[in-house]
């Protein structure tokens, strides 16, 4: 009887642990892949779960200003533009738009924007005038060192297995 109970809560555990090993291999992950579109393949992968920020910060062409967008991975693991703040007075042409703020310091505001962005292009920017950057948790990625000025870069979510082709 002690035998068969042994046996049992060895198949028991042996059961367990093979469904957790199934459930980690073949459960979704999320990354924010960076890609320039003439590539196949991205130069950045980086993991990402709902509720993670990532900003690109630049200095705009026009006045050599910066400019930062800020995004937000949402719970349907989509991309969020949330905010923009910018130094930069764009040619004069301002923003109609209720959420603009100018704080005391002079920088511009652009609040509760909340649009989807999946996927978020741009044109990457030389190194010594734009200087593309992607703050990432603690991190600051200078794009330069991954990109071409001219080059078209692509930002978005892609959901991977873990263990493919089993």
């Amino acid at each position: 009887m002690e035998k068969t109970k042994r046996i049992q809560r060895r198949l028991i555990f042996s059961g367990v642990t093979l469904a957790a090993v199934l459930l980690w291999a073949f459960c979704p992950v999320y990354r924010l892949e960076v890609s320039s579109i003439s590539r196949a393949k991205a130069s950045l992968s980086l993991p990402i779960s709902s509720g993670d920020r990532f900003s690109i910060w630049f200095l705009h062409s026009y006045d050599r200003a910066f400019f930062q967008e800020n995004y937000e991975i949402d719970h349907h693991h989509q991309i969020i533009l949330r905010d923009m703040a910018f130094k930069s007075h764009l040619n004069g042409g301002g923003f109609a738009y209720s959420h603009f703020h100018l704080r005391p310091d002079g920088v511009g505001e652009l609040k509760n924007i909340n649009e989807r962005r999946n996927p978020v292009e741009f044109m990457m920017g030389s190194k010594d005038l734009a200087n593309h950057t992607l703050f990432w948790r603690t991190k600051e990625i200078e794009l330069a060192r991954f990109f071409q000025s001219g080059e078209i870069i692509q930002i978005r979510v892609v959901k991977k297995i873990r263990l493919r082709g089993i």
